[in-house]
């Protein structure tokens, strides 16, 4: 795939100018961009690599690492849907590429930013689950939640599939790219919106709630985010005419959108990864220091439902019990983790 100014590439040029559409040819910006985040996330699959194999490890275990993998692989789904539709790669070499259906609905938008913004949307409903419900978010709630967000993206992709293209997206051959009608991209950006509304009302729910570890930074940190790629998508769409075709727009997105839900990975996989690497033993004793000495005298639960791993919840309003401490102690050395015994337990 070239990224030269060809003669073809000058003609599709010369074309979208006849047809009213200043066109920025495809070009090594947008390879490089290609390069730049490609690199991003083949970071992130190391980083992934390694807390996958230590998601026992409890400060990383209750931020849900298959979870988070799930994100990473809607994530690449993303990406792939913006270089194919955001105007950084040549369509008609490739009868695959030219099913702006297959590329748009599924990758772009069902399983890359509808997919990733609800599983941020999701995380906050734990955190608002736990500490304003005051519920362990476990079992049946865990599987039903995720259950009811992937379904509700399965439908929204068969019914997109399943209408007329003239309704939804279709592939212009003068300008090598994908039209989107705008209806479609109303109902697209709708449901970003309902997303970020929804984490929103949690955010705002959970503002005065005290917590141990940087649940507060993840709450905070999910609704910006969330407000800026909702907010710069909703222009690319509706206000720019044909994004793609301009070289500082389909850039500029691509970036928002990919450095972004990377910070936010990072924001919740961050601290745990870093010191599960460096200050193992030390950072679990202060995370188990810090859950026994919470001074709003929450209790917290841990339990091994999930393949003998601890889960972290929050059930009620009390100090916490000795059978629980001796149950995590117990749970640390059978292991043979290196870890100094609770006081008490």
């Amino acid at each position: 795939m070239s990224f030269a100014f060809t003669p073809e590439e000058q003609s599709r040029v010369e074309v979208a100018k006849f047809l009213g559409i200043h066109l920025d040819p495809i070009g090594y910006v947008d390879l490089s961009t290609i390069i730049v985040i490609s690199t991003m996330y083949f970071v992130e699959f190391i980083a992934l690599c390694y807390q996958f194999s230590n998601r026992h490890y409890p400060p990383l275990r209750v931020k849900n690492v298959p979870l988070m993998c799930s994100l990473y692989v809607g994530g690449i789904a993303w990406f792939l849907g913006d270089i194919f539709t955001g105007g950084l790669v040549h369509l008609g070499q490739s009868r695959l590429l030219r099913n702006c259906k297959f590329t748009l609905i599924w990758f772009r938008a069902c399983i890359g930013a509808y997919y990733v913004t609800s599983l941020f949307a999701l995380r906050c409903f734990s955190l608002y689950y736990v500490f304003c419900k005051g519920k362990a978010f476990r079992g049946r709630v865990v599987y039903l939640s995720f259950g009811l967000t992937v379904f509700s993206i399965f439908l929204f992709g068969v019914i997109s599939t399943l209408a007329p293209t003239e309704l939804t997206t279709h592939y212009e051959e003068l300008i090598g790219m994908c039209y989107v009608h705008p209806n479609y991209i109303t109902a697209v950006v709708i449901v970003i919106w309902s997303i970020w509304i929804a984490t929103a009302v949690m955010s705002w729910k959970m503002r005065r709630i005290p917590f141990c570890f940087n649940e507060r930074i993840e709450i905070m940190a999910t609704f910006f985010l969330l407000l800026i790629v909702s907010t710069l998508n909703t222009v690319c769409l509706l206000v720019v005419a044909a994004y793609p075709a301009s070289l500082a727009w389909r850039t500029g997105l691509i970036y928002t959108n990919h450095v972004v839900a990377s910070i936010g990975y990072w924001i919740v996989m961050g601290e745990a990864t870093y010191n599960c690497v460096f200050h193992r033993a030390e950072y679990l004793q202060h995370w188990i220091n810090t859950l026994k000495e919470d001074e709003m005298e929450r209790k917290y639960e841990f339990s091994t439902d999930f393949d003998a791993d601890i889960t972290l919840t929050l059930v009620g309003n009390s100090e916490p019990t000795a059978t629980t401490r001796s149950m995590l102690t117990n749970t640390l050395e059978s292991r043979s983790m290196d870890v100094t015994k609770v006081d008490g337990s």
